[in-house]
């Protein structure tokens, strides 16, 4: 079974100036990326905007990622959702199309306690076969899946991989202690990337990855496979001015992550169109920061 490592984007999903996917867009970004050299990528996550698509229109992003892909690297597919049976019938579907791992966020707006989180993934695990992410995000589900409840769901193998999207890499530090250098742990934010590599991270699952995969990737692979990390800060500081964009918003508010990640591919001359309602495009302030870090890292229009 194909190990999960490495740099992992969860793909933007490409709008055309009516508002419906674009599939001829879709398939470029995969070719994109995949040529950017990502080690894998995720399909219908939160960054696609699984939750602004239809259940039609994410059936459609999984199937055209996954031809496009032509089995070059390993798929995961987002298949989360608010209810145990809706997630499992969408990690099931999944699976019948051939994706290679799962992605799956605790359900949301219920605040749910650690006992129903655990019977949640159990269930999950006992209608699937293929490997399965846990994503731990408080700020989307309001609820914290605790070090206790984690180690708990990889040591009884309800779980094979650990996505932690705690900005601060701690939770990485005390999982790793805990359960050893064998451990899959991926960070799942992207603001600290370089301290949950030298915490342990395997890998990243980056959204910011979309706009330059190559800078992304050869950051990762600086830090897992090369500990080179004087070399992998350099980079890092070049990378950052963009990510603290994608990640930290204006006045306090929640930043426009998707829309910045689409505007930097924009700018890249990528044709991915705009977000969905409700979320809207850039402010011009927001924008004109965009413009500056984009021309900063020095890949402006340098994909055609």
């Amino acid at each position: 079974m194909t190990v999960f490592r490495g740099l992992y984007p969860p793909l933007i999903t490409p709008f055309d100036e009516a508002g419906r996917i674009d599939e001829q867009a879709l398939r470029d970004h995969v070719d994109f990326v995949i040529e950017g050299g990502v080690d894998g990528m995720c399909a219908g996550s939160s960054t696609g905007e699984f939750m602004n698509l239809t259940r039609a229109e994410w059936e459609s992003v999984l199937g055209i990622v996954k031809d496009q892909n032509r089995g070059r690297v390993p798929l995961i597919a987002g298949g989360a959702w608010m209810s145990t049976a809706g997630t499992i019938e969408r990690c099931r579907y999944a699976e019948s199309l051939g994706y290679d791992g799962l992605l799956v966020i605790s359900p949301w707006y219920q605040v749910h306690t650690q006992r129903e989180l655990y019977a949640h993934f159990k269930a999950i695990r006992e209608a699937v076969n293929i490997p399965v992410m846990v994503y731990n995000n408080p700020p989307v589900t309001g609820v914290q899946l605790s070090v206790d409840l984690l180690e708990r769901l990889y040591r009884d193998d309800i779980v094979q991989y650990l996505k932690d999207a705690d900005s601060d890499p701690y939770t990485i530090s005390r999982l790793r202690m805990r359960l050893g250098d064998e451990t899959h742990l991926f960070y799942g934010h992207d603001n600290n990337a370089m301290g949950a590599f030298a915490f342990g991270a395997t890998g990243w699952v980056s959204g910011s990855a979309n706009t330059c995969p190559e800078l992304w990737s050869k950051f990762v692979h600086l830090c897992i496979d090369d500990n080179d990390y004087v070399t992998a800060r350099k980079l890092w500081y070049r990378i950052l001015p963009f990510i603290e964009i994608v990640t930290v918003g204006v006045g306090g508010e929640r930043a426009d992550w998707i829309a910045v990640i689409k505007r930097g591919l924009e700018l890249r001359g990528r044709r991915v169109g705009s977000v969905r309602a409700p979320m809207l495009p850039l402010t011009d302030e927001v924008d004109a920061k965009v413009v500056a870090a984009i021309d900063a890292m020095g890949i402006a229009e340098t994909v055609a």
